[in-house]
């Protein structure tokens, strides 16, 4: 009688372990987009055992609604028993100083070429950022908190809609990323990434409650237009700082029993590194 062989589990590499500056697209503000980010046999592995909306809205107790958003966060998934190992893997060292120290390499020029008080608002130099992870750590002991979350897009039933206009993310993130985890039979149109830059003149943000009980940033697509549209595409990952340049949205997803999945990669400082005109 042989023995039972351990069950196979591609070794998780960086998302951005073949990423250079080179890369850095700049218009309309500094952000990379990287197609086939994985390896195929660790981006399948990771695809075919991504929990599903369903799934997650049952653990966070959130109702089932046309084209919410459902975050099951990097604690939740390392505690989750049933969570496949190579996810726990993958959050795990996206939600690392490792990767931190990664973002950096990448793209610390540009952070404080645009926030150029950045460090100073922190109160400590970027490298020297004592890196924790969300609903784990605290500010008590941690200069950023970091997380790797797994989240879907419900279905859209009704009528065709956009998840979330133009936008800035909260400023007290030091970055933002969203790791695109489409479904081979998923034809829908629309729930791509659009990003945007100002139309000359006055602005306006209005504010809305987030789910984490802050507010987020939104702003009306009158004082802004389109730069360009990164399509979702599986396995394709987009990276970026955040600054008061760095808008975006989602665009209008058709009526469709699909669900929107992606990976979102974000660290969390304890204060705002710049402030919006409301």
């Amino acid at each position: 009688m042989t023995a039972p062989q351990a069950e196979h589990r591609p070794s998780v590499v960086s998302l951005l372990a073949h990423v250079t500056k080179d890369d850095i697209r700049r218009d309309p503000f500094p952000h990379v987009v990287v197609r086939n980010a994985l390896p195929q046999e660790l981006y399948e592995a990771l695809s075919k055992s991504m929990p599903t909306g369903e799934y997650i809205a049952e653990r966070i107790g959130k109702p089932i609604t046309s084209n919410e958003r459902y975050n099951y966060m990097s604690e939740p998934i390392l505690a989750d028993p049933t969570v496949a190992q190579v996810w726990k893997d993958f959050v795990t060292y996206h939600a690392s100083p490792a990767f931190l120290e990664e973002f950096l390499d990448l793209f610390q020029e540009d952070l404080l070429a645009n926030l150029p008080e950045a460090e100073e608002k922190i109160g400590t130099p970027l490298r020297e950022l004592r890196v924790g992870r969300r609903n784990r750590d605290g500010f008590e002991t941690h200069d950023i908190l970091m997380d790797c979350t797994a989240v879907i897009n419900s279905a859209v039933t009704g009528r065709p809609s956009a998840y979330r206009g133009p936008h800035v993310d909260k400023p007290y993130k030091l970055f933002g990323g969203l790791f695109y985890m489409r479904l081979p039979e998923d034809d829908t149109e629309g729930g791509d990434l659009v990003l945007y830059k100002y139309r000359p003149g006055a602005h306006k943000f209005h504010t809305s409650a987030s789910e984490y009980g802050d507010n987020r940033f939104d702003i009306d697509p009158q004082y802004v237009e389109e730069v360009m549209t990164i399509p979702y595409e599986a396995n394709t990952l987009v990276l970026y700082p955040i600054n008061r340049l760095a808008l975006h949205g989602v665009s209008v997803r058709a009526l469709t029993q699909h669900q929107r999945r992606f990976v979102a990669l974000v660290g969390d400082l304890q204060h705002h590194l710049f402030d919006l005109a409301l």
